[in-house]
């Protein structure tokens, strides 16, 4: 991981660091994962790919920022648009509606973000552990409650995000279809949360 952290950037930084971020994000939109490739993103970006590199140290920490951005992005939305549902499972499960539609909207963003998350490696932990709480938080603010606080709640939300990690594995590897993702995502919140 990198030494430039959110906290840790001076206003240009954060600035470059954003430039980067967008830019690999079009180029995933354009191809997926194999279009993002390091220099053209530092092209892109306008940035020495030496700089990309201070910032991002593998294509697979850049994508899983690149998600990290999608998960705040969720977060700010939901902050505008509190989620819907007359008790907290009905919440958990719209705010899982939206992000699966926000996924399928950007299908080659998706997968180059979930296979830059299976890629594993001790060095892509921290990112995936800040996007796993990231969405920890998101799923204990619909569910009006601190999940962490409750250790079976707390295993319960871990649940819910490996059953969506694994059916997006399977949409984006062509054995179930988009369309099933959130039938098994509502069923895991009603199982695991009701």
């Amino acid at each position: 991981m990198s030494d430039l952290t959110d906290d840790t950037l001076t206003e240009s930084q954060a600035a470059r660091r954003g430039r980067i971020l967008d830019a690999a994000l079009e180029l995933s939109a354009e191809g997926g994962f194999d279009a993002v490739q390091m220099r053209e993103v530092a092209a892109r970006a306008d940035v020495a790919l030496g700089t990309l590199y201070r910032y991002f140290p593998s294509k697979e920490n850049l994508l899983l920022s690149v998600m990290g951005v999608q998960v705040e992005g969720l977060a700010d939305r939901l902050a505008l648009r509190p989620p819907e549902g007359t008790d907290p499972v009905e919440r958990v499960v719209d705010v899982l509606g939206r992000a699966n539609r926000a996924l399928q909207r950007q299908p080659d963003v998706t997968v180059a973000m979930i296979r830059a998350l299976v890629s594993g490696g001790a060095d892509l932990a921290p990112v995936v552990s800040a996007n796993r709480d990231g969405m920890r938080r998101i799923i204990s603010d619909a569910l009006g409650t601190d999940a962490a606080a409750d250790a079976d709640l707390d295993l319960a939300v871990d649940l819910l995000n490996d059953v969506w990690l694994a059916a997006l594995v399977a949409w984006i590897a062509g054995s179930q279809p988009a369309e099933s993702v959130m039938p098994k995502l509502e069923a895991a919140a009603r199982a695991l949360l009701g």
